[in-house]
């Protein structure tokens, strides 16, 4: 989700994450306050470090989604459409986001929707159901997981299941903790009005990636019997924008990544692949 810089932003607290919690919850940071569009924004037109940790964290979840054409897609957190603006047709002919801003959620289909490609607004994370009911090829969560409760992340991988074909693909990237990302962290918290702290609730490492997952949601490997690969991203290239930003993107595209196994990056990555087996009781979704 496009929300790792968020705390430059942001004063109010009383609504949770993307796909989180209502404005019931006093205790959750407020997601409302930030303006229309703006981490789209960022990537387009902000300051270098800021663009080239977007962009290179779509491309490196793109790197990951099968190149076949004529795929559906679901991306879960989507905000303000950014990433699937970035997804191509040939590749995925069907595209659905969701997220629980409207506003953001407007400005997404104004900006890219098109006939292919929809955004969905969804109240809380519990009604996905109502929000989606078809089912899709792939499924992204692109740093969500991390501003959700454990029983929100099992409720949202227990619809998940139903969402994914078999055999489909789930994408799925939150900052690594076992990186230099706490000291990120650290300094936001001082030079900001809002901390970390309100905004990220269930924190990962490289090095616990799968362990947490599974404890959180006992049936992830019955479900997703693949890991195809788990690696980390942004270590020190974003960083470099500062200096050139065209240089920087270019060295973050000399390894690929399917060969970077650095467990120190700033962001875990993680591919899982959905297997054949079904839940006893699965809502009647049709595909199409």
């Amino acid at each position: 989700m496009e929300r790792e810089d968020q705390a430059d932003n942001e004063k109010a607290r009383g609504n949770g994450a993307g796909t989180g919690a209502t404005h019931d919850d006093p205790s959750r940071f407020n997601y409302d306050g930030i303006p229309t569009g703006y981490y789209d924004k960022v990537l387009r037109e902000g300051n270098p470090v800021r663009r080239l940790w977007h962009v290179s964290k779509f491309e490196r979840v793109l790197d990951y989604l099968p190149e076949r054409p004529n795929q559906s897609i679901l991306d879960i957190g989507c905000f303000a459409g950014t990433f699937l603006s970035l997804v191509p047709q040939h590749r995925f002919s069907r595209q659905v986001g969701v997220d629980i801003l409207p506003e953001q959620i407007a400005y997404a289909n104004a900006t890219y929707g098109t006939p292919y490609r929809e955004f969905r607004h969804m109240r809380t994370i519990a009604e996905l159901d109502a929000s989606v009911r078809e089912t899709f090829d792939c499924v992204t969560l692109v740093e969500v997981i991390e501003h959700l409760k454990p029983e929100e992340i099992r409720t949202l991988f227990h619809q998940i299941v139903d969402r994914l074909e078999p055999g489909g693909k789930l994408v799925l990237t939150t900052p690594n903790y076992a990186s230099a990302w706490p000291l990120i962290e650290i300094v936001l918290n001082k030079v900001s009005e809002v901390s970390y702290e309100e905004q990220h609730i269930t924190k990962f490492t490289y090095f616990n990636m799968e362990q947490k997952l599974a404890a959180i949601y006992p049936d992830l490997w019955l479900y997703f019997n693949t890991l195809d690969f788990k690696t980390t991203t942004h270590f020190l290239t974003p960083f470099m924008a500062a200096a050139s930003y065209d240089v920087a993107r270019g060295l973050s595209r000399v390894v690929p990544h399917q060969k970077w196994r650095h467990p120190f990056g700033n962001l875990v990555l993680m591919v899982l692949t959905r297997g054949p087996a079904r839940r006893s009781s699965p809502s009647a979704f049709p595909k199409r």
